[in-house]
């Protein structure tokens, strides 16, 4: 009696068991296939090889909770997910047929029968191909970026220079020089009329020849040196623009407007509107553009430059000159001081 009662028991266990079995093995199979391992019902014949693959699925299983678990703690993923739910996703791909809708420059069916529009679109076209070309250019002589000059080529790279150039002479580890070069990228990027450069000293700077033509003392270093036509026409050291270790961005722009530093294009010094007449005392009739000019520019303006002609205050570097006096005849004697 007992013999039949555990034997009907053992029946009865074998029956529940056989779907348990049945969705282990589904299960197997599909992570098997996931991971890449072959189906275990393939290898019933090779009881090694079964083995092998069952133990290699239970270490990817493992990896996988691991990897999981990592993943709940990950604060990428954190932020990537808080991302998602405030910034709305990527907009849909556009159909076949709204190709190009909303573009200024397409032209629907009915406009394309104008030729007014197809003109305008046309001249529109060459002037963004002839911008674009004049970024190139500008860009393969220097401008638009902030350009490392070796301290002794700087003096002949900026007299080959048309137009202003902003120089920053420093010494490498400067806190507030490395705030600097960060901010002279952005106007390089805003103002492509104007070259930046960037000359670095060695040894604090410390009897740098490239300091003494400068006429950079101790307390000038690192400095802000500005030229136009080759002429130093300003030098500020950096502790004129903010306090210790700092940088103010407000302090360092104005000081270059006020030296007429900046050009936005690369297609000359900018022109007065016609029709303003400068007054005496340095502004003009035109009061939204009007500046106010120092009296030292004024006298220049009034007698020019006995050496090069110029009518804006600037200081001649022995070393900028060399080549165009020895060019004229003079024999590089120019004055420092012009």
């Amino acid at each position: 009696m007992a013999s039949a009662s555990a034997c009907c028991a053992g029946t009865e266990n074998g029956i529940t068991n056989e779907p348990q079995t049945s969705s282990l093995s589904g299960r197997d199979a599909a992570d098997a296939a996931r991971y890449g391992l072959p189906d275990p019902s393939d290898l019933a014949d090779d009881p090694t090889l079964a083995g092998c693959c069952a133990e290699d699925l239970k270490n990817f299983r493992r990896a996988e909770r691991l990897r999981n678990a990592l993943l709940e703690v990950d604060p990428t993923m954190a932020r990537l997910k808080l991302t998602g739910q405030v910034l709305p996703g990527p907009p849909p791909p556009a159909q076949p047929g709204q190709q190009g809708e909303g573009s200024p420059l397409e032209l629907t069916d009915d406009d394309e029968d104008d030729p007014e529009l197809v003109d305008l679109r046309a001249r529109r076209l060459q002037e963004l191909q002839r911008q674009a070309a004049e970024r190139q250019v500008a860009s393969s002589q220097g401008y638009g970026q902030l350009n490392d000059v070796p301290g002794a080529k700087l003096l002949a790279t900026v007299e080959g220079v048309q137009g202003p150039a902003v120089v920053h002479v420093a010494i490498p580890g400067h806190e507030a020089g490395a705030l600097l070069d960060e901010y002279l990228a952005v106007l390089a990027h805003r103002h492509r009329g104007t070259f930046f450069g960037r000359a670095a000293l060695r040894g604090g700077g410390r009897g740098d020849p490239l300091a003494a033509q400068l006429r950079l003392g101790d307390t000038g270093l690192p400095g802000l040196v500005c030229f136009r036509g080759g002429a130093v026409v300003g030098r500020a050291p950096l502790s004129q623009f903010g306090p210790p270790g700092g940088l103010v961005e407000e302090e360092v722009s104005s000081y270059l407007e006020r030296l007429r530093v900046l050009r936005s294009g690369h297609s000359g010094p900018p022109r007065r509107p016609a029709g303003a007449q400068r007054r005496r005392g340095g502004t003009s009739d035109n009061e939204e553009g009007g500046e106010v000019e120092e009296d030292e520019e004024e006298e220049w303006r009034l007698k020019p430059c006995e050496v090069c002609g110029r009518r804006y205050p600037h200081e001649h570097v022995r070393a900028v000159y060399g080549s165009s006096a020895a060019a004229q005849g003079q024999g590089g004697s120019d004055d420092d001081d012009g």
